[in-house]
């Protein structure tokens, strides 16, 4: 949405008669948009569209009176969407059941001075993180993340219990 200063463009007819305009108006056919906004924004020009990938999305488009200095009338519409998230799982690691004995186990094994012997300060570190990744992907389990809410359990008790008593 906005002003996109293209007023020789016909939106009804998909025609236009400058240059720009039809490089723009070919554009947004070729993105397969729709353009919502039918009656003139600016004088007699059409300025101020609507674009969307699905002509559904967009609803009860009006054109309402300038606000305050603007020579620009307003566009009212609905932006139509549905109220579903699209919840993709997410895993994070466990660390409250890690098994911490077997890490310590796992990591004595390794020999650590042949594994660092003759290595610089930078080749350690990525060594030393290498196998504490390792390490954690081995012995950390891992589970599935919430969606962010928590629920405030310590209001809602009271708040059924004097619904109920009603």
């Amino acid at each position: 949405m906005g002003d996109f200063n293209h007023g020789h463009i016909q939106w009804t007819s998909l025609q236009s008669t400058g240059r720009e305009d039809q490089e723009f108006l070919n554009l947004v056919q070729d993105s397969f948009l729709s353009q919502h906004v039918l009656e003139a924004t600016r004088g007699e020009n059409v300025l101020d569209i609507v674009l969307s990938s699905q002509k559904e999305f967009v609803d009860n488009v009006k054109i309402c009176e300038p606000l305050g200095c603007s020579d620009h009338n307003q566009i009212h519409f609905i932006i139509k969407v549905k109220g579903e998230r699209n919840r993709k799982i997410r895993y994070r690691r466990n660390f409250h059941k890690g098994r911490y004995k077997d890490m310590r186990e796992y990591l004595a094994k390794i020999d650590w001075n042949n594994t660092l012997k003759n290595k610089t300060a930078t080749e350690c570190w990525n060594i030393l993180k290498s196998e504490i990744d390792c390490v954690v992907d081995k012995f950390v389990p891992l589970k599935k993340q919430g969606n962010g809410q928590r629920r405030n359990t310590y209001r809602r008790k009271p708040l059924e219990k004097s619904s109920t008593s009603k």
